[in-house]
């Protein structure tokens, strides 16, 4: 075995961390996809809150995150614990994530309390938990390996895991929903909620006990306060890192309206909610499927090929679905397995493509910056969830819907432009963001050759 081929094996990671992975994602997909498809509705029609406020509930969690995001984040870069840097928040959070879940699918009950509050109150307790879990999920894959077709690897695990996860959940809730009956939504949401917070932190515990860490990287000591001035400027030396922060950011924002208008479009459009389940649960099917062909489309071109591929046939199956206006069920259903099948390269290619940024950035810094940039992009998916919300909010607002109400020709079909045409107009946008990435596998051996130079020297 060659020196070149025995430093590759040392970077493989094991089957059983590989699982472990994937298993973690799909506990936090069973609350991301869930608050996703989900929660605003019920914000709408189970709690009655008008959609402006609803989204101005996550405007004001997305201001918390800001705060919180950058703390726990610059708290994960200075663990160090015999379970390892990011592995303890694993365990010590996994529960408080599995309870604060089903608390965001309820109503004060008999408490004199405000429906708006209560939702905004266990709102910032959801997204607070989520961040305290899944920041150092996410610098996980890290740390695991710096073996950028590994990490392919790795995504693809996490993909499945996560698309399972997404499975679960938006096949379980309308499911409860439907056995509940009419009349007991919230009792149902609820139910289905604390199904899914308590397979989350049985997934998150597996995980924890799946891995090892490997031995954290001397860096440069700073203060706390120095940590998070440091973030920033961090931030602008990597331009790889700004360019898959955008991509995110315009995907969870546009792209995102898609799968948010769901349940408002089978409901009001086509009138046909009991076929919402099967328009949920396509997406997450393709995903499962096509993971193993988007990271086979990596290895043979790139990340950035495999992704924009992706996000041509996504950008053909939105227009496809918007121009169909005899809402054929057909053709609906027939677009959203295009836009399933394409969109599915960002699920996969973002968590792949978002590991490499960190050499990047060490390469430049000397810093290695794990946490912080996987924090950022907690950040950015949590922001973008809550522009996400706050402009659906508005745009309802603006096409006239009305919950629970007889809708116009005309507000119908503003909803439906709201589905489609937004994401178009988001592919698009990542389409030419890509066109300057240039982070491509050469590079990044070149990278992680760099680094491993300087740390035998200092090492000798």
């Amino acid at each position: 075995m060659t020196e070149a081929s025995a430093a590759q094996k040392a970077r493989q990671v094991p089957l059983k961390a590989r699982i472990g992975f994937g298993v973690g994602d799909f506990g936090f997909l069973l609350v991301w996809q869930g608050t996703a498809m989900f929660l605003m509705y019920f914000y709408t029609d189970v709690l009655g809150i008008s959609p402006a406020i609803a989204g101005m509930i996550y405007m004001i969690a997305m201001i918390w995150d800001a705060v919180t995001d950058p703390v726990f984040a610059a708290l994960a870069d200075r663990t160090r614990s015999r379970f390892g840097m990011y592995r303890p928040w694993l365990l010590f959070g996994a529960v408080p994530f599995g309870i604060a879940y089903p608390l965001a699918f309820s109503g004060p009950g008999s408490l004199p309390i405000d429906p708006v509050m209560w939702a905004l109150v266990t709102h910032i307790l959801l997204r607070t938990a989520y961040t305290v879990v899944s920041m150092p999920f996410n610098s996980l894959q890290a740390r695991l390996t710096s073996d950028g077709g590994e990490r392919s690897v790795l995504a693809g695990f996490r993909m499945v895991g996560a698309a399972t996860g997404g499975l679960a959940v938006v096949f379980l809730t309308p499911v409860v929903v439907q056995v509940f009956g009419e009349g007991r939504e919230a009792q149902a949401y609820f139910v289905s909620a604390c199904i899914s917070g308590g397979l989350a932190t049985l997934a998150l515990l597996y995980c924890f006990f799946s891995m090892r860490e490997p031995e954290a990287v001397p860096t440069r000591s700073e203060s706390l306060l120095g940590d998070l001035k440091s973030i920033f400027p961090m931030f602008l030396a990597n331009p790889p890192l700004i360019r898959v922060f955008s991509i995110i950011i315009l995907g969870s924002v546009c792209l995102g309206m898609f799968g948010k208008n769901m349940l408002y479009h089978f409901k009001y459009d086509l009138q046909r909610p009991e076929l919402t389940v099967i328009a949920l649960v396509l997406p997450a099917i393709l995903l499962v499927l096509t993971v193993p062909f988007w990271v086979w489309i990596s290895k043979l071109s790139s990340k950035r090929f495999s992704l924009a591929l992706g996000t041509f046939v996504s950008l053909a199956g939105y227009l496809l679905f918007f121009v169909n206006f005899q809402n054929w069920l057909w053709l609906t259903f027939s677009s959203i397995l295009v836009i399933g099948a394409g969109s599915s390269s960002l699920a996969v290619m973002f968590w792949a493509m978002l590991p490499d940024t960190v050499e990047y950035g060490e390469v430049k810094t000397g810093v290695r910056a794990e946490a912080k940039t996987f924090g950022f992009a907690t950040f950015a998916q949590k922001a973008a969830t809550g522009i996400n919300a706050v402009l659906l909010g508005a745009l309802l607002g603006v096409a006239g819907f009305q919950a629970n109400a007889a809708l116009s020709p005309e507000t119908l079909l503003g909803m439906k432009a709201i589905m489609a045409l937004i994401p178009a107009a988001g592919a698009v946008g990542i389409l030419l963001i890509l066109r300057g990435y240039t982070l491509d596998h050469a590079r990044h051996r070149e990278l992680v050759a760099q680094l491993e130079a300087r740390r035998a020297a200092a090492a000798g």
